[in-house]
């Protein structure tokens, strides 16, 4: 299990920041200056515990805070304890990456923040006797979702600008599952994805080499083949009218396909021209439209209802329509050209060199020229059989990588079935928080696998979900039920900080904080960071309200208090 117990600096910068065991609230409060609870720091302390607990330095808001108004000399320090052993982690802004933990009368240095998560992990799953643990950091995200996350995702953590696939190792040991064929998925995942991109270059390349699709290339190659055989037999007779006639056919099939893409470039680059033309503001201008509106409305009287700034509102909205319609077309034409050219520049190449095998009277020049064809077939040959050989050992490859998927995933779905139970038991917390706060048990939840690239899907539904408010709930229903189910809270670290998640109604709001205050007894073995905007609180019946926030408040932040006691600018 683990606890914070306390968060400062060196040199001090804020008085140190205590927590304990159970429900710790972050308050962010008016002032008689300033109602504001917003930008009073909340989400800055957490981000300094997340960066005691190792999160990258580039996605921190520390990184931010300009050295000018916060020395970057400054070491920002975590007490925490884990299974009864107390450490304290100092993390330089500065030096961000050379991290050191102080334990048992002992300190140890790390020359990197990856030495201190390995370090970190041991301690932390010291327990574990299965090897399936995720790291210390992975760990930390559902624990400590980010607020760019927005709550969208209940195995999401992080901010929605960081375009990257959820880690559901920490999801999955939860849950008793085990980690290693997720992981193993995922590593084939990227093998299949790597021989795809490998086999799609492969096919393009060698269809333009032999001129055809990938599907005629084996036949095309056998071709070459029958032709450098041919060649083989001229060279020993000295006879080349047979190599002729195959050179002739080629240069005849090429100037047609350098024809056909020529026409087809003509007919493209017409149409981009019509597209030109009818470009810019080459629309019914909105002088024609008075003068018709008006014609219109002398003629009908009152039955024209619609108002000239509807008309010609209406007018514009047709306009940009068709001006987008355009703009999607010729963006799709020019790629198309583009497409040609390359086709038409490696087409004309090869037209030039293979003309190269006929004198000025059109006939094929004799030895030396039957050597240099020979030498050219031998080496298309070479090339194509090559590129075929290995199209096919990357389709093998995909074949081969996918079927072990498949194994994989349904090994997964196995060990979901194996801990239906406590999949079951986790529901039942859901179910009892929904109907507490929503009043009904319209919800569910279920964990499965599937052949996708999420490999895994953790399905939580909830009455009316789908809006923001409601999904926030829902992440919140999740957290909280992984601490209070017997079976998933043997696995989990106990600790779980929530950033500003409650984005709700009154209603919704109360009952939450309700429930927390009911669960209040339970939650004591474990420990809940939750920040709160005062405000929010100031909406709410007193009476109804069963969470005592003095009791729990550790901090009062506010515009005359900040967190920092500064204001800066982000860099």
């Amino acid at each position: 299990m683990m606890k914070i117990n306390k968060l400062y600096t060196k040199p001090e910068t804020f008085t140190p920041v205590r927590f304990f065991s159970g429900i710790n609230l972050i308050i962010g409060e008016p002032n008689p200056t300033s109602d504001k609870t917003n930008g009073v720091g909340k989400t800055l302390l957490i981000e300094f515990i997340n960066f005691c607990l190792f999160k990258e330095y580039n996605f921190s808001r520390i990184s931010k805070i300009p050295s000018s108004s916060y020395s970057s000399e400054t070491t920002i320090c975590l007490d925490i304890e884990i299974d009864g052993t107390n450490y304290t982690i100092e993390r330089n802004i500065k030096n961000h990456n050379e991290p050191k933990i102080r334990f048992l009368n002992i300190e140890k240095n790390f020359d990197s923040i990856q030495d201190a998560i390995e370090f970190l992990t041991t301690k932390l799953f010291t327990h574990d006797i299965t090897g399936e643990v995720p790291s210390f950091r992975s760990m930390m995200g559902p624990l400590i979702r980010d607020e760019g996350s927005e709550f969208k995702s209940i195995v999401n953590c992080f901010d929605t600008n960081i375009k990257a696939a959820a880690n559901l190792s920490p999801h999955l040991y939860l849950f008793g599952l085990k980690i290693s064929p997720y992981k193993e998925i995922k590593r084939l995942i990227n093998e299949i994805d790597k021989s795809v991109k490998i086999k799609s270059k492969l096919k393009n390349d060698i269809e333009l080499l032999s001129g055809v699709t990938i599907s005629k290339a084996k036949a095309e190659l056998n071709e070459i083949n029958s032709q450098v055989e041919i060649i083989n037999s001229e060279m020993e007779s000295l006879d080349n009218h047979l190599s002729y006639d195959f050179i002739r056919e080629e240069v005849s099939n090429l100037e047609l396909s350098i024809q056909s893409l020529r026409n087809k470039k003509y007919i493209l680059k017409s149409e981009l021209n019509k597209i030109a033309l009818l470009s810019g503001d080459n629309f019914i201008n909105d002088s024609e439209v008075v003068d018709l509106y008006n014609k219109f409305k002398n003629g009908l009287g009152d039955i024209l209802s619609k108002e000239l700034s509807e008309v010609i509102s209406f007018k514009k909205s047709i306009d940009n329509f068709q001006s987008k319609i355009l703009n999607e077309r010729k963006i799709v034409i020019s790629e198309e050209i583009n497409d040609i050219d390359v086709k038409l520049k490696s087409a004309t190449s090869l037209y030039a060199e293979k003309m190269k095998a006929f004198d000025a009277t059109g006939s094929l020049i004799n030895l030396k020229q039957l050597i240099l064809t020979h030498q050219r077939k031998i080496e298309e040959q070479s090339m194509l059989s090559t590129m075929l050989k290995k199209y096919k050992e990357e389709d093998d490859i995909i074949k081969h990588k996918k079927s072990e998927k498949s194994a994989l995933v349904v090994e997964i779905d196995l060990d979901i079935n194996r801990n239906k139970t406590t999949i079951s038991d986790f529901q039942e917390t859901i179910l009892l928080m929904h109907d507490y706060v929503f009043g009904n048990k319209k919800c569910s939840f279920e964990i499965s696998a599937n052949d996708k690239k999420s490999i895994v899907d953790f399905t939580l539904r909830i009455d009316d979900d789908g809006s923001h408010s409601n999904e926030r709930e829902k992440v919140f229903f999740y957290d909280i039920s992984l601490l209070l189910t017997e079976k998933t809270f043997r696995n989990h670290p106990g600790l779980l900080i929530h950033d500003n998640i409650f984005d709700v109604d009154n209603d919704t709001l109360i009952k939450s904080l309700n429930f927390l205050a009911e669960k209040s007894s339970c939650l004591k073995d474990c420990q809940y960071i939750l920040t709160l905007n005062s405000d929010k609180l100031s909406k709410l019946d007193k009476k109804k309200l069963k969470l005592d926030i003095n009791e729990y408040k550790r901090i009062s932040l506010t515009k005359k208090n900040r967190f920092l006691g500064r204001v800066y600018q982000q860099k």
